[in-house]
């Protein structure tokens, strides 16, 4: 009988501390002339809590992918992690993504980066927020993006940058295309045809998104085709957290390891 009664106990306590565990709320913040929507997730109702600006990836995917369920892995790596560190997380829309204004298509990865610093000057405008320690975390493209804002920015306090490239995002995409047409069959000659149709394709695009704004994948390709991110790399100061999955076909973790290595000659790096 006692051993049930705990066991009630117990259960009752543990669904009472995980319903304080997750706070959400939308909240809106200016970048320029644009409004960002985002979603404020907290631990609970506590002073001084820490807080990471999250980024997602490339496409038009909204905070709620990440925020929800349906992403699975994405939520467990940062919320799942996070929240029980104590963390606040702050998703974000990007431009014209829910009910931020603009269009994430004519913005490049300064721009998002701009906009994922604004969400850090806005964690800092809110009393519960330890200001001084508030840092910033990225998936994929979004890895791209944190690495900017923390070089740029030097009141960052860290980076967790999960399968963010180190390389740019012509190597990226090269690299990506190539590992999907083999997974799709392709090999020898036939590989290396496919692969010359497509960088003349992706050429084709980045003309024709050089003197047009009007054909928004194009335009976009455009803006972000040249990025490369060595410098940004070398001048990011704070603690930076890398992870890339063994088996990743989007972001090859042996190339873009072997990248950061050779950038850093191998000096005090560890990387998971």
């Amino acid at each position: 009988m006692k051993t049930r009664l705990i066991m009630v106990i117990a259960l009752i306590i543990n669904s009472y501390m995980n319903g304080q565990e997750r706070l959400a709320s939308k909240v809106y913040f200016k970048s320029g002339e644009e409004t960002i929507e985002g979603i404020l997730i907290r631990p609970n109702n506590n002073d001084n809590t820490l807080a990471v600006v999250f980024q997602q990836g490339p496409g038009n995917h909204s905070f709620e992918g990440y925020e929800n369920e349906a992403w699975g892995a994405h939520k467990f790596y940062i919320e799942d992690v996070l929240l029980e560190q104590g963390y606040a997380i702050l998703y974000c829309n990007k431009r014209g993504l829910g009910k931020s204004t603009g269009n994430w298509k004519k913005n490049n990865f300064y721009g998002r980066a701009e906009d994922a610093y604004a969400a850090i000057t806005f964690l800092k405008t809110l009393p519960f927020i330890d200001s001084g320690r508030i840092g910033i975390s990225g998936h994929s493209q979004g890895g791209w993006i944190v690495q900017i804002v923390a070089a740029e920015h030097k009141d960052v306090a860290f980076v967790i940058a999960l399968a963010g490239p180190t390389v740019g995002v012509k190597e990226q995409t090269s690299s990506n295309d190539s590992l999907q047409y083999m997974c799709n069959g392709f090999s020898g000659d036939k590989l290396t045809k496919r692969m010359k149709k497509d960088r003349k394709n992706k050429r084709l695009g980045y003309n024709v998104g050089k003197i047009s704004g009007f054909i928004g994948s194009a335009r976009f390709w455009y803006l972000i085709a040249d990025y490369n991110n060595d410098e940004v790399l070398k001048s990011i100061q704070c603690p930076t957290l890398l992870l890339f999955a063994e088996y990743d076909i989007n972001v090859n973790p042996e190339q873009n390891i072997q990248h950061f290595n050779t950038l850093f000659e191998n000096r005090h790096l560890i990387i998971l």
